[in-house]
């Protein structure tokens, strides 16, 4: 190991105390979506950006929503990597905890509250090793960009998606480095993509005892949701590179330890949630109007278009049926090549710094890599795992949270010295 990764690692070390310290402040600024208000926990990055002496720049579209861009140059040209994350978390049940879900708690070796996890645990770990990264910046080459965004929750209008639209050339960059959770033991490549769709059943209705006067909207929706199974019929035609890889037992099995239990062998499938069904007004009425929300999750090497023209296909038959599409039209599934540079370096870094080399992965949920991707821009994903992600009581091993700033900080050092550090 040379000078720089040594140097790294030692002030990493020195300074641990004070990166939980500040992990657990993130914890303690809520900033659950909806509603969506962030302004508490970017304070606090802005506060220690501008210790920093740096001057990050503030884009808030919405006033409660503000997406932070910070950027500094090394010593010499070279490449340009953007780390990313997200201030937003979900929402909490706070009788489901048994904990303060905004407390940032430290019990046997993990830190509890909304967002240890997604993404606040990974957040904080790109932000700190973006800080290092500041003080070594005489020994780096090209320029790293941290952008801090809200609003990912939605699917971004007035966050990553709006700096997009309207700031692309501070997103930009040769490669992105993400926090989400992906677990310790594999590094996201790609992800599905959501095709969300409403259908709503309106029919005349009448009283619960006349069922002879009129069809009944939830039987109908009822009906439509069992034939919406169809789509996972469609053929997907993914590159053989991109999922060969998933059928080895071996990569299978450290996919499903990091991500949870199953999550390989439904990685190249259609999946359907009938996420929601609500009809009728009491018992005894025979209901008029039924609504289903269905999210259809789309493989790499299915077209949005395919899914749409089956889904449409389906809603047809049902003449009571009208169908609505609620995800962005332009999300598709994504994906970064699985041998790139940025995965190479985070899978040795992880190597050295004593735990198994990553797996590549492709990721069931979404996250705003995917603008990155549209973009053209390699993007991968190496954070802490899901397992309690959006759940009550939701957590991070300390451990894992520390191991993942050594590795956001050295593979960030890498790459900025075309692998050399």
């Amino acid at each position: 190991m040379d000078t720089l990764s040594r140097d790294l690692l030692a002030s990493l070390e020195a300074e641990q105390e004070a990166s939980i310290a500040f992990l657990q402040a993130l914890l303690r600024a809520p900033s659950p979506n909806p509603p969506g208000d962030t302004r508490a926990a970017a304070a606090l990055l802005i506060e220690a950006l501008t210790k920093a002496g740096l001057e990050p720049k503030l884009f808030s579209p919405q006033p409660e929503m503000p997406n932070i861009v910070a950027h500094f140059d090394g010593a010499r040209p070279g490449r340009h990597l953007v780390l990313n994350g997200h201030i937003d978390v979900f929402p909490v049940a706070a009788h489901e905890w048994s904990r303060d879900p905004w407390g940032g708690e430290i019990a046997e070796g993990r830190i509890y509250g909304r967002g240890a996890c997604d993404m606040k645990g990974g957040l904080a770990s790109l932000l700190l090793a973006f800080l290092h990264l500041h003080r070594h910046r005489d020994k780096l080459a090209g320029r790293v960009t941290f952008t801090a965004v809200s609003d990912e929750e939605t699917f971004g209008p007035w966050g990553a998606r709006w700096m997009f639209e309207h700031q692309r050339e501070l997103m930009m960059g040769d490669c992105l480095l993400s926090g989400e959770p992906s677990s310790p033991q594999c590094v996201r490549f790609g992800e599905k993509s959501p095709y969300w769709v409403a259908i709503t059943v309106r029919t005349k209705g009448g009283h619960g005892a006349y069922t002879h006067s009129s069809a009944s909207a939830t039987k109908i929706a009822a009906r439509i949701a069992t034939a919406l199974e169809e789509v996972r019929g469609l053929e997907v035609r993914a590159p053989d590179n991109v999922v060969a890889m998933f059928r080895d037992p071996a990569i299978a099995r450290q996919i499903d330890e990091g991500c949870g239990a199953g999550h390989a062998a439904v990685i190249p499938e259609i999946t359907l949630n009938i996420g929601r069904m609500s009809g009728g007004l009491k018992m005894n009425v025979l209901p008029s109007e039924c609504r289903i929300e269905a999210d259809v999750r789309l493989p790499i090497g299915l077209s949005r278009e395919a899914v749409r023209a089956e889904v449409a296909r389906i809603v047809a038959r049902f003449p009571e049926a009208t169908l609505e599409e609620i995800s962005p039209p332009e999300d598709v599934p994504n994906w970064s090549d699985p041998d790139g540079e940025m995965m190479g370096i985070l899978r040795r870094t992880v190597q050295e710094l004593g735990r198994p080399a990553p797996v590549p992965v492709i990721t069931l949920g979404g996250t705003d890599t995917r603008l990155w991707r549209y973009h053209g821009v390699p993007a991968y994903v190496y954070g802490p795992s899901p397992a309690s992600m959006g759940a009550a009581d939701e957590n991070i091993a300390l451990d894992d949270f520390l191991h993942i700033l050594r590795t956001h900080t050295l593979a960030a050092a890498r790459y900025l010295t075309n692998g050399k550090a």
